[in-house]
């Protein structure tokens, strides 16, 4: 099994937080009742019983579950699919440099970089995806590819420190993406760089000549702000024990470098967006890119993993059933033992 969504993982923390609200509600409800007396005799003349909050709880507990499990999009089994592709290629260049643990973008710049990257893959329809992280070198992580699952699982294995060897080398990146596109022609090719533009001073106008003669347009998104942040050192994977200095013994603060990536952009017919926090500059970058036309290809036969997100999502939505049926119910049931 595999799941298509598995960042709604972090949403299953707010379970614990439901159940304490609901221990807690039922709790203050109890310590109520008893003010007025017996808690059987005030069961009987009062809507709710603690028996059927509990119920009730349980079953909005277990709807919100199977919710979650029905946005996960679970897959498994395989599907054989007769695909006519029309499409581009789209390589991914994603830095994965140290200034990229800054966190002027939330939660840091290279998990800011990741999770554009997935909204933008989730817009495509047809197109191939490849994936090439970057710092001092570069390699291609994941080829140019049409399964998006396995893509995500490339991306989502790739974080600071990925690649040893230090410093970003774009240069490097863009000779790198330009020799993984096919050689049979020179259009429908696209590289999207992810990064805080950092160079150091790096000459790229080479790789830039280069992308130009084969045809490939450079988008750029940059990740961070000009004010800049600290670069955090950890130990482990949360605690910060300090921040990057210079020779001098100052915090080095890391700042956007626009300049850079703009030039890139622009200068290769593709654009360049600041990253922000609504993800515009995504649906910027993906009509931008549809004027490239797209490339017809052979039909083959794909298999993809099967969706099961329906069953879950089903049961889900029996429980709220449950929830609003028996609310009627019980009150009619409730009403019933007091006119006996």
């Amino acid at each position: 099994m595999q799941f298509y969504n598995p960042e709604y993982f972090l949403s299953f923390w707010l379970l614990p937080l439901l159940i304490f609200l609901f221990v807690l509600a039922i709790r203050r409800k109890l310590n109520r009742k008893r003010l007025f007396g017996n808690l059987k005799t005030i069961d009987r003349i009062s809507n709710f019983s603690e028996r059927d909050w509990k119920l009730r709880a349980v079953a909005v507990c277990l709807a919100i579950v199977f919710a979650l499990f029905a946005l996960l999009r679970p897959q498994w089994g395989e599907e054989k699919k007769k695909l006519k592709r029309k499409g581009v290629d789209v390589i991914f260049l994603l830095d994965t440099s140290l200034s990229m643990l800054a966190a002027d973008a939330k939660p840091n710049r290279i998990e800011k970089a990741k999770m554009e990257i997935k909204s933008f893959v989730k817009q495509l329809k047809g197109d191939r995806v490849g994936l090439i992280p970057f710092a001092g070198s570069s390699f291609l992580q994941c080829p140019l590819t049409l399964d998006y699952a396995a893509f995500f699982l490339f991306l989502d294995s790739v974080n600071v420190g990925y690649i040893p060897d230090p410093g970003s080398s774009l240069a490097d990146a863009l000779n790198n993406a330009i020799q993984s596109f096919p050689k049979d022609e020179k259009k429908f090719r696209v590289a999207i760089v992810f990064s805080d533009g950092e160079f150091h001073g790096e000459d790229v106008e080479p790789s830039l000549k280069k992308a130009l003669e084969e045809g490939v347009h450079i988008y750029a998104a940059g990740v961070g702000t000009k004010e800049g942040e600290p670069i955090p050192l950890r130990a482990g994977k949360n605690k910060v024990v300090g921040y990057k200095k210079d020779s001098s013994g100052q915090v080095v603060i890391s700042k956007l470098n626009a300049e850079l990536l703009s030039k890139l952009a622009n200068e290769s017919g593709g654009m360049y967006f600041p990253a922000t926090p609504a993800e515009r500059e995504v649906d910027l970058i993906y009509q931008d890119m549809q004027k490239l036309g797209k490339k017809e290809f052979k039909e083959k036969l794909l298999t993809e993993k099967e969706d099961h997100y329906q069953g879950f999502l089903f049961i889900g939505l029996l429980f709220l059933f449950y929830l609003l049926f028996t609310e009627g119910r019980l009150k009619k049931t409730n009403s019933m033992e007091i006119l006996g």
